[in-house]
């Protein structure tokens, strides 16, 4: 079962969780609950915990940081405002879960990499338009996305011709293994641009690019110029030919929901 630990000052939390029922039905332990940073701490150090929350209080803003070093890929869910939204949030969270240790491959597991590959599906989904405005900093926290709602973003839309039968004819993996071909070329950054790449459809590729830095952004045109070098090497060795339809600056990733 699945072990979660819970950090908040808040009595009323502190109440609710402890009289909701049903957590082994979900495939979870009764949550253990701290009241302070140093108790929290300890209880990491002490217990295998599989995935925490805290609450959004000033005294908890250290913690923030230590977790952020020290487990940047445990998944961090939210505290729900009664009993069935944290049932909501819990049954979501139990579904990434049963992902990230899915036993699917024979190699030793591997919890970052295994974060990433779902961070992976969950940024598709996201450059996609499939997630809702309210589903967005819920889902950041859980699949800890690091980004600033507000940090300026690029998003460049690529097409893919499927005159050349290039699909059909000559890959034959599906867009998932595409996808990762495609990220391999293009990588998750160059210089200071971070990239997410998402194959959208057989027809359209979309790129969100963004700076590592937040006091800096991210220019079309350096995006634009860093597409054209990496479509022209991926038409050299894949042989997929893609045109690069539109390269543009968004406010933010909220502009990516639908």
């Amino acid at each position: 079962m699945y072990r979660l630990l819970i950090v908040t000052e808040n009595q009323q939390v502190n109440d609710m969780i402890t009289a909701m029922q049903g957590w082994e039905k979900l495939g979870f332990k009764p949550p253990r609950l701290r009241s302070t940073m140093e108790a929290a701490v300890e209880c990491l150090q002490k217990h295998p915990i599989d995935a925490i929350a805290v609450d959004h209080a000033p005294a908890f803003d250290e913690l923030f940081t230590y977790l952020d070093k020290q487990y940047p890929d445990m998944p961090m869910f939210q505290i729900g405002s009664s009993e069935e939204s944290q049932m909501q949030i819990v049954q979501e969270l139990a579904h990434l879960l049963n992902r990230l240790n899915a036993d699917d491959s024979n190699d030793a597991h591997d919890l970052a990499y295994n974060m990433q590959l779902q961070r992976d599906r969950w940024m598709k989904k996201l450059i996609g338009g499939l997630i809702t405005g309210e589903e967005l900093i819920r889902q950041m926290h859980l699949y800890r996305f690091r980004v600033p709602l507000q940090l300026p973003c690029v998003l460049a839309r690529l097409e893919i011709n499927d005159e050349d039968g290039f699909m059909t004819e000559r890959w034959h993996y599906g867009s998932d293994r595409l996808e990762t071909a495609l990220r391999n070329f293009f990588g998750y950054s160059h210089n200071h641009m971070l990239m997410h790449v998402a194959v959208i459809s057989p027809e359209e590729v979309r790129i969100l690019c963004y700076s590592a830095c937040a006091e800096y952004g991210v220019s079309e045109n350096a995006a634009y110029d860093y597409m054209r070098e990496t479509v022209e090497q991926i038409e050299h060795y894949l042989g997929l030919h893609m045109n690069i339809v539109s390269v543009y600056r968004i406010s933010g990733i909220r502009e990516l929901c639908k």
